[in-house]
């Protein structure tokens, strides 16, 4: 005999019911255990992914592996790779924590799509020109600091700083030519600028904010703006591909997002618009190979930058050494 298996039937609200018994089963799974890591608790929290969506749920548990919500109709389980940033609704902090670090400033911020950081910070990134070629920059401070890369101005003292300052009808180039050289550092290829605030006038520095802290992971977004070969205000995508890569016994952030002659100088963002990186270099012939400086030795280059200090009689070096003393021929 042939049998036939029906499916379970009930009074209206059943299967909600169910739903609801499965429901609160896995989050009393999910929330019991260990605790939540440091000082986090459960209640109401937004959950910002890499991709930019973001996503209001009730957090059971966080670990170093994943992020599990009940979103109240279900439970997910996210990879810790894809999550951002995880903001209490409880919390009240402010959205952006910034230190003054005296020429700069280290912080951080909420993450956000990439459109909207570009809004935000696109107007501290320039273009620096020299006689011999062009590069791009960005303002670390409000009293006009500046960074590069230290081949973009190498050999060269008369600089042009050009800005792209939004108007009513769009944006405006603005040339400045009163720059001053702070410090270089050949070895690490970092230049400290300073434009004269007279010379620009009454429009405002917004300047950009260095990640307080160097967790930059394999896999994550980053973004830069520059200007490649002239083209001016160009943003480019892509993910970290290594951030222990070596050359010539100096660390690098390795990325796929694009990177051309004209980029050196300009800043990689993460997906909160905090620099993690300065561009130094991009294989012409090989897409998807580009190399920045990490935020940390950036740092470390704007903590002690008096050690190199800009000599204007030897400007391809920052340390001026004395000749070794003349021993002549023997008769």
């Amino acid at each position: 005999m042939k049998q036939t298996i029906e499916p379970l039937r009930g009074a209206p609200g059943t299967h909600r019911c169910i739903r609801g018994l499965v429901t609160g089963f896995l989050a009393a799974l999910f929330a019991w255990g260990a605790p939540l890591e440091g000082d986090e608790r459960s209640g109401k929290v937004t959950v910002t992914l890499s991709s930019g969506a973001r996503i209001d749920a009730e957090l059971l548990r966080r670990t170093d592996d994943r992020v599990i919500l009940d979103l109240g109709h279900d439970v997910i389980s996210l990879p810790r790779s894809q999550v951002l940033d995880v903001r209490s609704h409880a919390d009240e902090e402010t959205a952006v924590i910034v230190a003054e670090q005296g020429i700069y400033s280290t912080g951080r911020q909420d993450a956000a799509p990439v459109s909207d950081l570009v809004g935000r910070q696109g107007d501290s990134v320039f273009m620096v020109r020299t006689p011999a070629g062009l590069g791009s920059g960005f303002f670390i401070s409000a009293e006009g600091h500046l960074i590069t890369n230290y081949h973009v101005i190498e050999g060269q003292t008369e600089i042009t700083v050009t800005l792209f300052l939004p108007t009513e009808q769009g944006y405006e180039r603005r040339e400045l030519k009163q720059v001053r050289i702070l410090a270089m550092h050949p070895l690490r290829d970092l230049a400290l600028l300073q434009i004269d605030r007279e010379e620009l006038g009454d429009h405002d520095i917004s300047p950009l904010m260095i990640s307080a802290t160097p967790d930059v992971r394999v896999g994550d977004p980053v973004f830069a703006i520059g200007n490649p070969l002239g083209l001016e205000r160009s943003v480019t995508q892509g993910i970290v591909s290594s951030t222990t890569r070596t050359i010539g016994h100096l660390r690098f952030l390795q990325t796929d997002a694009a990177i051309n002659p004209g980029n050196s100088g300009g800043p990689i963002f993460n997906a909160r618009g905090e620099v993690v990186g300065v561009v130094c270099a991009g294989a012409t012939f090989f897409q998807g190979l580009a190399f920045g400086i990490p935020a940390t030795d950036l740092i470390d280059f704007l903590d002690n930058w008096d050690a190199y200090l800009y000599d204007p009689f030897q400007p391809q070096n920052s340390i001026t050494y004395l000749p070794p003393p003349f021993r002549g021929e023997k008769e």
